[in-house]
């Protein structure tokens, strides 16, 4: 029996396929980096593309119980959620784009259960996989801002724009980075600043969403910055050690070009972040409002740093088979 046959939940095949959709939604909505239209791109991009890929690593062999089982079943319904995804984010806001989204809301609560059952069985130990369980039941928080994006509601007195970059953040932010952060902390396993970098990914992405908050209450801008500031370094920390790894000549030239990708995508990126947490202390710097934040930080983020580290890993994987 084939590979393939044996696991169906293989995300290979179905990020390819994702990936051609979301290729035409580029082209026939996207005219501009900095606007909506590429939240929404972004948006699909994770779901059609990325998410998959971050299934198959977060895959345990010879796991037994409930959450293999889930895996299996969030494996099926990640294509055809996706796309129904895509065609809500085609949509106006309302009960139609909404309807369209459920599946894909239902599946980011399928795959926050199984890391949360991971989470009670085996507790904070060992770390990598706090990391990538985390990650897992952060997406649900995805999920939600997603619904209400949809809905075109606006919680706290949120605009769209905010609403709808919190749904592409946690997808991102909440499921892909600390995914590839607890890889990378697996690799050193051994090293305190490593752990200590993954620790502060688990604690950024909740903070930032605080942080975020607490500026929209009024509450001044010290929390947000200081969320934005535990994040991006640590990030940027476990992107050194990304470039660590790409340096070691005992990995294949295609997963090492990645990875290296991969690394300084996210240490750009996270700059970016940190740069506009920071403006209201500092002046201003041109071209870092919201839309060029979406254009730069986004893209950087999506296919720098989440595409190619994933495609590295995934890789890496396959070689180790």
């Amino acid at each position: 029996m084939t590979p393939s046959r044996r696991h169906p939940e293989t995300g290979g095949p179905r990020a390819i396929a994702g990936g051609v959709v979301w290729l035409g939604l580029v082209f026939w909505s996207v005219a501009d980096l900095r606007t909506p239209a590429w939240s929404a791109a972004l948006l699909t991009f994770a779901a059609l593309v990325l998410v998959p890929l971050a299934l198959d690593l977060a895959r345990e062999p010879g796991e037994a119980g409930v959450v293999p089982r889930l895996l299996v079943i969030t494996g099926w319904l990640q294509l055809p959620a996706a796309f129904l995804l895509t065609v809500s984010c085609l949509q106006p806001t309302g009960r139609l784009a909404a309807g369209l989204a459920l599946p894909w809301i239902i599946l980011t609560g399928l795959i926050a259960w199984s890391g949360g059952l991971r989470i009670l069985r085996r507790g904070l130990k060992p770390h990598w996989a706090l990391c990538r369980d985390a990650g897992m039941l952060f997406f649900a928080v995805g999920g939600v801002w997603t619904l209400a994006d949809r809905l075109g509601l606006h919680p706290l007195g949120f605009g769209s724009d905010i609403v709808q970059l919190t749904a592409v953040h946690f997808h991102f932010a909440g499921l892909v980075l600390p995914v590839a952060s607890g890889l990378v902390v697996r690799e050193f396993a051994s090293s305190r600043i490593a752990a200590t970098a993954g620790w502060g990914v688990l604690a950024g992405v909740p903070l930032v969403a605080v942080g975020i908050t607490s500026t929209q209450l009024g509450r001044g801008p010290a929390m947000e910055f200081f969320a934005a500031l535990v994040l991006a370094a640590s990030a940027m920390i476990i992107a050194v050690f990304q470039l660590r790894l790409a340096a070691q000549k005992r990995w294949p030239a295609k997963v090492r070009v990645l990875w290296s990708i991969a690394g300084m995508a996210l240490v750009f990126g996270m700059s970016l972040a940190l740069l506009y947490s920071a403006r209201p202390y500092v002046m201003p710097l041109p071209r870092l409002d919201l839309p060029w934040m979406r254009a730069l930080h986004g893209t950087a983020n999506a296919l720098g740093f989440a595409l190619c580290g994933l495609l590295g890993w995934r890789l890496r994987t396959t070689a180790d088979r």
